[in-house]
């Protein structure tokens, strides 16, 4: 019989194979925060699920198969709903009976947890990001969300892709809108550090059906306001960062003071290769007067002083246009690369395309087939 600390070594290992991993670390504080996450049993109902959701009916015969723990159908749905509005697994199925599936902590398990942090987890998740996650969260070429620029940046001599244009994807989706707080600012604000950009945590946009409306962690809003929150992130100076695809199913509006993405970027040599962006800033410095401004909008610290002048440093530029926005003298411009990126055509491709870089193209094939037929990988 396997003791508890096996069962959240198995669920670690496991969560580990998808397409953001969980790694072990030396100090054992990714067991720490699933103990914080899951019972013991809530665990062993999770290594009965999948990235593909399934029904009650198979994950109770896996439960009964796996552990040899028999709970009727009500009791099992009731508990899986449970760990649901918990926040530690994922469910779909709103036209039908639900299904449920594994929820990855980043994106994913964190996240699910806006509204409900307390300390003990935040620590939790910043010792484990210093450790081991964020290296795993920036170990894929293909990140999990990616830089689109502030249209007010872009010069009128380029055509803008509409996946880079997120006025356009807003004003042009029939998908249901919704703004949830930022789990990162209201962490920092736990850790007595609140955001220096915006008093205003409710930025987290989220596009289509989405679990946390199902879990009251969101509200709907119109195209309209969705458009003003836009431009508040442009005031105030913040990153736009739409999930990777051409059909994103978020846009995260993230600042260089509380984003766990950002914050773990910057502190490498070179973070700009860790992120997704179709433009990089260049400073004009025959107009260049070295106001400054630039500096204090940029969340990435890439505008470095020289003389009486500034330039972008681009192994730290990450193109979101945020220096050049309030730049009165146009001194900066947003240059388009030569190289475009296209982004995934939707969120399922992304994550298929994740774990085939991670696993290599003969055993995504059969990883492919496991998720298909519902089996753990």
């Amino acid at each position: 019989m396997l003791t508890d600390n096996q069962i959240y070594r198995q669920l670690q290992i496991q969560l580990d194979k998808y397409p953001i991993g969980y790694p072990a670390t030396q100090s054992g504080v990714e067991i720490d925060i699933l103990k914080y996450f899951f019972t013991p049993l809530q665990a062993k109902i999770a290594l009965c699920l999948t990235l593909r959701s399934i029904p009650v009916a198979k994950i109770r015969k896996r439960l009964k198969e796996k552990f040899n723990i028999e709970l009727s159908h009500d009791d099992l749905s009731a508990m899986l709903d449970e760990m649901f509005m918990k926040g530690v697994i994922s469910r779909s199925g709103s036209a039908g009976p639900p299904r449920y599936s594994v929820a990855m902590l980043a994106i994913g398990m964190f996240e699910y947890h806006v509204d409900d942090l307390t300390k003990e987890l935040v620590e939790m998740i910043h010792k484990y990001f210093d450790e081991a996650f964020g290296a795993e969260f920036f170990r894929s070429s293909l990140p999990q969300l990616r830089t689109s620029p502030h249209m007010k940046a872009i010069v009128p001599e380029y055509i803008v892709d509409t996946y880079d244009n997120m006025r356009h994807f807003i004003t042009n989706t029939k998908e249901t809108i919704h703004v949830a707080n930022c789990v990162c600012k209201q962490g920092e604000a736990i850790m007595g550090k609140p955001c220096r950009q915006t008093d205003n945590i409710e930025v987290c946009l989220l596009i289509g059906s989405t679990s946390y409306a199902a879990r009251n962690r969101a509200r709907q809003i119109s195209k309209e306001e969705c458009l003003r929150i836009l431009d508040m992130a442009e005031e105030k100076g913040m990153v736009l960062q739409p999930g990777n695809s051409r059909k994103p199913n978020c846009i995260c509006i993230c600042c260089g003071c509380c984003c766990g993405v950002l914050t773990t970027a910057k502190k490498q040599s070179q973070p700009a290769r860790f992120f997704v962006s179709n433009y990089y800033a260049r400073i004009d410095s025959d107009l260049c007067k070295g106001c400054g401004i630039c500096v204090q909008r940029c969340q990435m610290d890439a505008i470095i002083e020289e003389g009486k002048n500034f330039r972008v440093d681009l192994d730290r530029c990450i193109g979101c246009g945020l220096c050049v926005t309030k730049c009165k003298l146009e001194a900066v411009k947003l240059i388009k690369k030569a190289k475009v990126t296209v982004p995934p055509m939707n969120t399922e491709i992304l994550y298929l395309s994740i774990l085939m870089e991670r696993a290599g193209r003969k055993k995504m094939i059969v990883n492919m087939l496991r998720l298909l037929l519902g089996k753990p990988l």
